[in-house]
């Protein structure tokens, strides 16, 4: 029985600094994903809880095996189980829940930006680049900009976002009547 305990750990170890080490990798290497094509796996849950859970069963049945090794190993698998269950839920409640969220209404998308009005904060040169700030959703961002027809824009002046290509965003200036 203890070496389903320790395979669990050790294996819930190995792939959780695994995981780390990879996504910092990719995330360096600007590899966003694999596309497995048609193979299309649904988990209820991230694939790090599952970990988790794995992990702390392991480890507590292990520990539990060890300091108590005349307790019957069904109570132990019971409560280890229900530990890792436990622990794995509030991991998922606690931090993968709030941190998807604030993912979701971070940043809007690139779509969703034109057509927006902008005021330029750094005047923009005739051929040149300058800066405008935008407000999506109560916050403010500042991007660099050029003028679509190469002219000059002064600071302050109001204009509309016409498309954006390589971050940056290429404006019009907007005339009042």
């Amino acid at each position: 029985m203890i070496l389903l305990f320790q395979v669990c750990f050790i294996v819930g170890v190995a792939l959780t600094i695994l995981s780390f080490i990879f996504g910092s990798l990719f995330d360096f290497l600007g590899v966003d994903g694999i596309d497995l094509g048609s193979l299309d796996i649904a988990l209820p849950l991230s694939p790090m809880v599952y970990l988790l859970g794995m992990t702390v069963f392991g480890g507590l049945g292990w520990i539990l095996h060890i300091i108590f090794p005349n307790c019957p190993s069904p109570l132990v698998i019971v409560i280890s189980l229900a530990t890792g269950i436990v622990i794995a839920g509030l991991f998922y409640k606690g931090i993968i829940v709030p941190l998807h969220k604030a993912e979701n209404t971070s940043a809007p998308n690139q779509e969703e930006l034109v057509g927006l009005i902008a005021k330029v904060v750094e005047g923009i040169p005739e051929n040149g680049f300058g800066e405008i700030s935008y407000v999506v959703n109560g916050n403010t961002y500042i991007a660099p900009a050029k003028s679509t027809d190469n002219t000059q824009i002064e600071k302050q002046a109001e204009v509309s976002i016409c498309w954006i290509k390589e971050y940056v965003f290429y404006v019009s200036r907007l005339y009042k009547e």
